[in-house]
């Protein structure tokens, strides 16, 4: 995914990658949310290492009770407050789902990044597929009302407004979670490292109450 980035990395610039284990937090999770818990079980001075420490770990203690996993890479020697400079999802298997690849925050303007586009071949859910989203401790089920930014989108803005920049933040799905309103235009913007599939049953219910809420952002956004 580097060509999504645009970047004056230095090489002489180190990182760290820690590595999140996600384990869930109750015996039977269901749908719409569950609650889980995440721990750091290793700091590494390389990406092999950490994914090395995945499998190790899968190798050893099984996928029992494993939601998943997070690898987050910050700088050191700068003065950059734990924001990352690259974030990874894997799935309990210890196999990468997806990954961000571009700074946020302070860290990106050290490095003088931008986002420019998620690739089409590296939108891994599209508008209407269900998802789980992880929000800190919380997985909720949702639906996709729109995927990142194309980089066909990014170019066509930036040849519009001279100055248009987006950041690691604008790497996100549009979601939309459950609501007994049918009038709640309440929304999510997940980074896409907070995606995963759904691994469970999903009632004819709820996936009705998320077809129903998708319809009808669908409807209101072809009207404008």
């Amino acid at each position: 995914m580097q060509d999504i980035i645009k970047t004056v990395f230095d090489n002489t610039i180190q990182s760290i990658f820690e590595l999140i284990r996600i384990e869930y937090s109750e015996n039977k999770p269901k749908y719409p949310s569950f609650e889980v818990e995440q721990s750091r079980i290793g700091l590494f001075s390389n990406l092999v290492k950490a994914e090395q420490a995945i499998k190790k770990h899968v190798k050893d203690c099984g996928r029992k009770n494993i939601f998943g996993f997070l690898i987050k890479e910050f700088n050191l020697d700068q003065c950059t407050y734990w924001w990352t400079i690259s974030q990874r999802n894997y799935l309990p298997n210890g196999s990468l789902l997806d990954e961000n690849l571009i700074p946020i925050h302070g860290a990106a303007e050290i490095l003088n990044t931008e986002f420019l586009g998620r690739p089409a071949d590296k939108v891994r859910f599209h508008a209407g597929d269900l998802v789980e989203v992880l929000f800190g401790d919380t997985v909720t089920l949702e639906i996709v009302g729109a995927p990142p930014p194309s980089p066909e989108w990014v170019s066509e803005r930036k040849k519009t407004y001279g100055n248009f920049r987006l950041d690691s933040s604008d790497d996100s799905y549009y979601t939309l979670g459950y609501s007994e309103n049918e009038n709640d235009d309440t929304h999510s913007h997940p980074q896409a490292v907070d995606l995963f599939p759904v691994r469970f049953s999903v009632s004819d219910e709820l996936k009705s109450n998320l077809v129903t809420r998708y319809e009808a952002c669908f409807k209101e956004t072809s009207k404008s």
